[in-house]
């Protein structure tokens, strides 16, 4: 999404200095453009306690989280033990529970946190556990992007309260919301939101000042109840959670967002929907 999330901010004015992710997770467009001077400053934001602690290990504990990641050994043994941690964060500090985290979702399927680790618990698959685990790579990758702290602000909350900080922002600011998937949702994130949870997001965003640009699983409620007055798009998006397929998303934009075509969407496959 990032290259798509350039064009939209330079379409904007005033263009947007700060880009901002309630649901951040992996973050990766926040990384992009961070990397890409698109913008002044990121924020993410992951209520998960393992991704937000994952994120200020990365930027604000660098080296120690560097070095973890190039003495540990790649094992079942170690899986068990970091999939413990995760899932009892209570009293864990940052690096612990950040790296497990970490560990996780690079030896996990699809690098699902919840799911299985590659290879299978009794290691038979043809991909084994290390699969993706390169790790001087990975610590050098690290490295680089703790250089990049002083843009960056990480925290760890709800994504409604951090979306009311944003609203008071005195600069100018593009969010990407990517909220869990309405369907299957609970499949494939640990913090799934109930549909309740989901139409207070839309109140919210609906009667927010900011700009925002949200995507989702194709789902009727999405433009019949959640955003009917909205202009909605759709688009083709590459999934992996178990075998590789193309499907399709939904993106809404907010009311103040200038959207000059669907270039800023992915791919050739973009269409109005309303």
């Amino acid at each position: 999404m990032a290259p798509f999330l350039a064009n939209l901010m330079r379409a904007q004015t005033p263009r947007p200095t700060v880009y901002a992710e309630p649901f951040a997770g992996g973050a990766g467009a926040a990384l992009r453009l961070l990397v890409d001077s698109d913008v002044q400053e990121i924020r993410i934001n992951d209520l998960d306690p393992g991704i937000a602690a994952f994120w200020r290990s990365v930027f604000f504990d660098t080296d120690r989280f560097a070095r973890k990641i190039t003495d540990c050994k790649v094992t079942m043994t170690a899986w068990r033990r970091h999939r413990a941690v995760y899932l009892s964060p209570e009293g864990r500090t940052d690096l612990e529970l950040g790296f497990a985290a970490f560990f996780l979702n690079r030896c996990n399927r699809s690098g699902i946190i919840g799911a299985r680790p590659i290879g299978g618990i009794d290691q038979s698959g043809q991909w084994k556990l290390d699969a993706r685990f390169n790790a001087v790579e990975l610590a050098k990758r690290v490295r680089y992007l703790g250089a990049f702290r002083d843009r960056v602000r990480v925290t760890q909350l709800d994504a409604r309260v951090f979306l009311n900080q944003i609203a008071d922002d005195p600069d100018p600011v593009l969010v990407y919301v990517d909220p869990p998937y309405i369907v299957q949702g609970d499949q494939l994130y640990l913090d799934k939101l109930s549909y309740a949870d989901h139409r207070d997001l839309a109140l919210q965003l609906r009667a927010s000042q900011f700009r925002w640009l949200l995507t989702y699983d194709c789902d009727g409620r999405i433009t019949d109840e959640l955003y009917p007055d909205l202009r909605c798009a759709s688009f083709n998006i590459a999934h992996t959670a178990q075998v590789q397929h193309i499907g399709r998303e939904y993106a809404v934009f907010s009311d103040n967002l200038v959207v000059n075509d669907m270039g800023i969407l992915p791919r050739e496959t973009a269409q109005w929907v309303v």
